[in-house]
């Protein structure tokens, strides 16, 4: 046999065993609720929707949101699973709030149905490792503004009913100091 060809065919053969071994991540719940929407100003209640062994975020859309963006489906797909080493949680928070009012309209017409998307990646001790957390419905551009990441997550064990304030996020793009950190206050709920 000619050394190219052994080579060729070992490297398949490789290839092969390597990329069976490799886990694709894996839904272990995924449950539909309809959820009330907490009222306008109260705490926000983040209920678990997805979990996923492993898997991770996608890290490049994330990062990128405005070049992923088409349309609200195609915004939700960035938050969902991809291939990796790590616990994946994803939580919803639906609420009342209000919409931007424009000169001319009623205030009264300014309360509008949200939803904001909070995912969180664990070691297999559910310590967290990363967490962002952004409004399904924002429209202004750039839609980077509205994501948040954490910037408190060493030796946070993620837990039913804690506080994402310990998260402590931060917009993941920003030009005024005083506007940098998640406002929202809200429980999340692994149940």
């Amino acid at each position: 046999m000619k050394p190219f060809t052994l080579i060729f065919i070992s490297t398949l053969l490789l290839t092969g065993v390597c990329y069976s071994q490799t886990k694709s991540f894996q839904v272990i719940l995924s449950p539909y609720q309809n959820d009330h929407p907490t009222e306008v100003d109260e705490p926000q209640i983040y209920r678990l929707r997805k979990q996923a062994l492993n898997a991770d975020f996608n890290i490049v859309k994330l990062t990128n949101l405005d070049n992923h963006r088409k349309d609200s489906i195609s915004l939700r797909e960035i938050f969902e699973p991809v291939n990796g080493n790590y616990i994946y949680y994803q939580f919803v928070s639906t609420f009342n709030g209000r919409a931007l009012v424009f000169p001319g309209e009623d205030l009264k017409d300014s309360i509008k149905i949200f939803h904001d998307i909070l995912i969180v990646k664990t070691n297999n001790q559910n310590e967290i490792i990363d967490a962002f957390q952004y409004t399904l419905e924002w429209a202004e551009r750039p839609c980077q503004y509205d994501l948040y990441k954490s910037s408190n997550t060493s030796n946070v064990t993620l837990t039913e009913n804690m506080e994402i304030s310990t998260l402590k996020f931060v917009r993941t793009e920003y030009w005024d100091e005083n506007d940098k950190f998640l406002k929202e206050k809200g429980t999340i709920k692994m149940k």
